[in-house]
Formats: C-alpha cells, sequence, structure tokens
C-alpha cells in the first residue's frame, strides 16, 4: 500500500475503527448516490494528488515488500505474486502490492479490531479469517474482480475473505485519468500512519539485509565443496600405463597408439634347415604358425612399425588364410610374392583387390637391402634369402601411400589380466600340436616355471637357436579344405590349404595352466571364450598361435 493510501486510512479508537468499517462498505452505494453527496466531489478533488504520487517510492517499497514477504511467508508471497501478475495484465499494477502491505498492516493490529465488521446491507456480524486458506482465497477473489471488469467499482469485503481491496485506480482503458470515483478519508491521523510506516520500512530493511546477503553465501560454500571432492576425486583415480595392443605390456610408445599393426609373412620350412633360425622371430609380439604347401608358414605381428628388428625373414609370399586373419587386427600386409587365381582356385591376388586390403609386396622394390634385401650367407636358393629391413618400414608405409589410422571397427581388441594369474585349476606343462594328417610339421612347447614362459625348439637349427618365448599359447581350430590348382607351372599342379574361418572349439595355455575355448570372428573381429562363454583374459606378454584343421586330423595334446 502507498503513503498516501495509508494516510487515508484512520487507526485510532474503537469508534474511529468502526468509522473506517463503516465507509469501506458504504463503497458499494457510492455510485449510486454520487449526484447526492458531497464526498464523491472531494474524491474528484483527491484524484491530481493520486496522480501526482511518485511511482518511484511506491515500488521500492513495493520490491522490498516482495523480498520480506519470500523470506517471511514464501506461500503467501507466491500467491500475492500470482495476484499482481494478473492484475497487470488488466492495467492495475499498484492494487497487489496495496493488498500485500494492506494484509501486513492488519496482522499488526489487535486481536479485538480484526474481529469485529459491521455489515452494512444487513446488519449481520463478519470475521476476518487471516489463516492460509482465506488468503488464497482473497487472492483469487481479487482476481475475479479483475476478470469481470470490475475495475471501477469499490471493493467490498466478503464474508470469509482475508482482507480487502481499498478500490481500482483505473478504469478499463489503463489510463489513471479516466478513473471515475475515488474516496479519500479524513485525514486526521497521518502523523500516526507516517510513524507505523516507518517502523515498517526499518523492519523492512533489516529483513532485506539478513534474507538477501545471508543466504548469498550458501551457493559459494556448495560450489566450493564440489570443486574440492571434483579434485580429490581426480586425485584419487588410478593412472594406468599405455598399454601394447596385441601384448598387454606397460611402456609401449605412445606415438604409435591409434596406429595400425604389420604382419609379415616369414617362411618355416622345417625340411631346409637353411632357412632357421627366422630373423627377427623372437621379437614379434605376435607369431601366428599356419598351414601351408607341405609345411607351415609364419605370421608375424608387430603393434609398432616404427620398433621392429633390422632385418626380419625369410620373406614369403601371400595365402588367402593369412591375408584374412592379418585383417582381423586391422594389419598392413607386408608380404614378397603371391598366389594367384586360377580354375578353381582363388589366389592371394583376387583377395587383395576383393577385400581392399593394404598390402606391400617387396618383389616390386629394389634389393638393395633400404626395405628388401637378400641374405645368401645361407643357402644361395632364391626364395630363402629375402628379408625386410624393419628399421625402414615406417618409411616403406609413408612411400606406399597406406593410411595408418587404425580403424577400431576392424581391429580385435585381446583381454589381458593387469597382472599374470592361471587360467585355470588344469595344468599345462607341455603341449603337442598337429595341424592337420596332411601336414608334416608338428609342434611341441614345454612351460618353464622358472621363467613363466613356453619355450621350443623346432624353430632351431644348425644355424643357431630361435629362443623362442611366449607367456601364452593359443590354438584354434578351424574347417579347411584343400584346393588343387592345375598346371601351377610347367604341367605341374599345386595343392592349397585353405581356412574356412568359421569358428569352433581350440585352448589357451598359460602360467603351466590350460583352459577349452570356443572361439569365431564376428563383424570381422576375433572372440575367444571358454566353455561356459566368459571371455577369455590373456596375461601379459607375446602370444603364439597355432592355426589348424577341425576336420583334417589336427589336434591338440595337453600334458
Amino acid at each position: 500500500m502507498s503513503d498516501k493510501d495509508m494516510n487515508k486510512m484512520p487507526i485510532g479508537s474503537d469508534s474511529e475503527i468502526d468509522d473506517i468499517l463503516n465507509e469501506i462498505k458504504m463503497h458499494s452505494q457510492l455510485e449510486e448516490a454520487a449526484a447526492n453527496e458531497p464526498e464523491i466531489q472531494e474524491a474528484e478533488e483527491v484524484i491530481p494528488e493520486v496522480q501526482e504520487a511518485e511511482p518511484e517510492e511506491a515500488d521500492t517499497v513495493d520490491e522490498v515488500m516482495k523480498i520480506v514477504s519470500e523470506e517471511d511467508e514464501p506461500e503467501a508471497d507466491e500467491e500475492s505474486a500470482e495476484t499482481e501478475v494478473a492484475v497487470e495484465e488488466e492495467g492495475a499494477e499498484e492494487e497487489a502490492p496495496e493488498s500485500e502491505a494492506e494484509e501486513d498492516f492488519v496482522l499488526d493490529a489487535p486481536a479485538e479490531e480484526e474481529q469485529i465488521a459491521e455489515d452494512a446491507e444487513d446488519g449481520k456480524t463478519k470475521q476476518f479469517s487471516l489463516n492460509d486458506a482465506d488468503a488464497e482465497a482473497a487472492d483469487e477473489e481479487a482476481d475475479a474482480n479483475i476478470n469481470s471488469d470490475k475495475t471501477k467499482e469499490f471493493s467490498t469485503v466478503k464474508e470469509g475473505e482475508a482482507g480487502f481491496d481499498m478500490m481500482s485506480l483505473t478504469n478499463e482503458t489503463g489510463n489513471p485519468d479516466d478513473t471515475e470515483d475515488y474516496y479519500e478519508p479524513p485525514k486526521k491521523k497521518t502523523g500516526l500512519i507516517i510513524a507505523i510506516i516507518a517502523v515498517l520500512l526499518v523492519a523492512i530493511g533489516a529483513g532485506v539485509y539478513f534474507g538477501f546477503f545471508y543466504n548469498k553465501e550458501e551457493p559459494e560454500e556448495t560450489t566450493t565443496s564440489t570443486t574440492q571432492s571434483t579434485t580429490e576425486a581426480t586425485t584419487a583415480a588410478p593412472v594406468i600405463g599405455t598399454l601394447n595392443p596385441l601384448t598387454g605390456e606397460a611402456g609401449y610408445n605412445e606415438a604409435a597408439l591409434g596406429k595400425r599393426p604389420v604382419a609379415v609373412v616369414v617362411e618355416n620350412e622345417y625340411s631346409s634347415s637353411p632357412v632357421r633360425p627366422q630373423w627377427g622371430l623372437n621379437e614379434a609380439d605376435i607369431v601366428l604358425e599356419g598351414e601351408s604347401e607341405y609345411s607351415t608358414r609364419l605370421l608375424l605381428f608387430w603393434a609398432d612399425y616404427t620398433n621392429m628388428p633390422e632385418q626380419i625373414g625369410p620373406a614369403r609370399s601371400a595365402r588367402p588364410p593369412f591375408i584374412r586373419f592379418s585383417q582381423l587386427f586391422d594389419s598392413i600386409f607386408i608380404h614378397a610374392g603371391l598366389s594367384k587365381t586360377k580354375g578353381n582356385y582363388t589366389g592371394a591376388d583376387t583377395v587383395f583387390e576383393t577385400d581392399n586390403v593394404d598390402h606391400i609386396n617387396l618383389l616390386k622394390y629394389s634389393e638393395n637391402g633400404t626395405y628388401f634385401g637378400r641374405d645368401k650367407s645361407r643357402t644361395s636358393t632364391i626364395e630363402h634369402t629375402g628379408f625386410l629391413n624393419g628399421k625402414n618400414t615406417a618409411e616403406l608405409i609413408t612411400k606406399a601411400n597406406i593410411n595408418t589410422s587404425l580403424n577400431s571397427a576392424k581391429f580385435t581388441q585381446l583381454e589381458f589380466n593387469e597382472t599374470a594369474q592361471p587360467l585355470s585349476e588344469q595344468q599345462a606343462t607341455s603341449v603337442n600340436y598337429v595341424w592337420s594328417n596332411r601336414c608334416p610339421k608338428k609342434a611341441n612347447f614345454t612351460y618353464d616355471a622358472s621363467t613363466a614362459k613356453y619355450t621350443t625348439t623346432d624353430f632351431d637349427s644348425r644355424f643357431g637357436k630361435a629362443n623362442l618365448e611366449f607367456e601364452n599359447l593359443i590354438f584354434l581350430r578351424d574347417t579347411t579344405e584343400y584346393i588343387v590348382k592345375e598346371n601351377y607351372k610347367h604341367g605341374k599342379s599345386e595343392t592349397y590349404c585353405n581356412y574356412k574361418l568359421a569358428g569352433g572349439s581350440g585352448a589357451v595355455l598359460s602360467q603351466g595352466t590350460a583352459v577349452n575355448i570356443k572361439w569365431g570372428v564376428t563383424n570381422g573381429k576375433l572372440w575367444m571364450t571358454d566353455e561356459s562363454g566368459n571371455p577369455i583374459k590373456l596375461n601379459p606378454g607375446k602370444s603364439y598361435i597355432g592355426y589348424g584343421s577341425s576336420n583334417n586330423g589336427g589336434s591338440i595334446t595337453i600334458n
């Protein structure tokens, strides 16, 4: 309520209160008696004074009252705010603040002054209700009066309401100049009203100070607490070293992260001792051995092609099963020569094209040793002498214009234990592996408990020992078939072993223990589980993969 409105409201004895209430009840009759009552003329004379009232002061009081109401009576304030919005929409901007201030004033009055009001029409006693429910009813009634276009009439006290509206200062047009009626009560209590307003303003100021500045600090404390918790959580997070994706070992070259591995085809002719031991065999991350013509062939994997030995070989030609297995790891395939399609046989040349394989044929490069060279110190047979210069592999890949970014959708992410542990309770101190009944090559591995690795002499020869050691042995048995290519050369035929890559059974050995597995390929990725369907986790270190037949006499014997 503005200062002027409160100046118009007398405060004093019981008789004075009764006079005020009687005058309020008579508001509804003023319109009919406007022509006969001299008070109407007085009201018209007061209108300019109302127009001259400073809106800044009223707005300031209104804002302060709203802040105090939010601190002390949130429910009443919310209802008052809704009433205030409704009043603004009808052009009566000051009515809601008046109701709010008036309600506060009535609450400060003595209880006996709030109880009794004379009904001007029927003489019945009315009782003011000051609880929250009645306050809400009063707000709703005020909204109803505004929405029903009654802004020209004085508001009367209705039965069961918590307060009353003095009047509306605007008509339907929302223009104060168009106000028709205004009632001005006697001014004999102006001094008392000013004193009460001063007390209210002091109380409001105190409420604003404590309500605003005290509550303002809480978000800062919450933010600080949240920041401290986040910092502690970040500090407590374990730092994991960079792991080699093919071995699970720490200390991997971070620059190689997200780069494709390479797979190099290496010879393993068992009857020709000059090809053994192979160059670079014991530095590979993974060694795959699969059946080929008359023996087996090797596929050596390196995750980091910038960290390879200088001489890798003897490099040999590509075969479809090895190409397709290399693609399970999105590898760049490096070989020296390739088999070609003829008759019923689909050669490596066709697979490279149809499968869109990135590969490097070393035979297309000079034999000066920069990328490809020949070592004839052990034999003069040409196919057993070629080698890859591993130190220049990165330069060779760049020269071949091959994309080196790893495609995770095509890469089999092997799972590793953080630290080495037994796979099961089944002991596995040695293993014998047969590829098929048509392959004379056999594999034999023995577990060395002192090093926790499996070793083999299968790659040794009179030219030296391979010194191969593996933390993990993986044996995969697949469906195979043999395809004869007629007129291979000079009227001779050649028989190739073809793998279906269809999945099947197998075994994994590590830490002197073994577990039988199931394996397969889904969406171009290799998966391995135990017989219960749980994923296989390898121990950190190098792995050997024996890739044999499940339908042509292949076998695994674990001791």
